[in-house]
């Protein structure tokens, strides 16, 4: 038998996974990033190493439509981007796992 340890059950500090956080980009005039800014420095991007683009949820008031790109930065970073393709500012993220 297990001892009751008299803490309640429930969700306690829980966050949602991999949730995008607003970042830096400089990107050419076909939208391709060029630089990232991760914390204060922006870092080169060396290569796009993939590329694909999500229009879903059309149906929905808020649908999605975003351009993500997997790139190589200089010093060897791995990262996920992608820039919201709707609304005025067509903010970029970085997706984080």
């Amino acid at each position: 038998m297990v001892k009751n340890s008299r803490k309640t059950d429930g969700a306690g500090d829980l966050r949602p996974m991999n949730m995008p956080r607003l970042v830096g980009v400089k990107a050419d005039e076909l939208g391709r990033p060029l630089r990232v800014r991760l914390i204060d420095t922006w870092v080169d991007v060396r290569c796009v190493v993939d590329h694909w683009r999500i229009d879903d949820e059309w149906w929905r008031e808020e649908h999605i439509s975003r351009s993500y790109y997997t790139c190589f930065l200089d010093g060897g970073h791995r990262v996920t981007i992608f820039q919201n393709l709707l609304g005025i500012w067509k903010e970029w993220y970085r997706q984080t796992g």
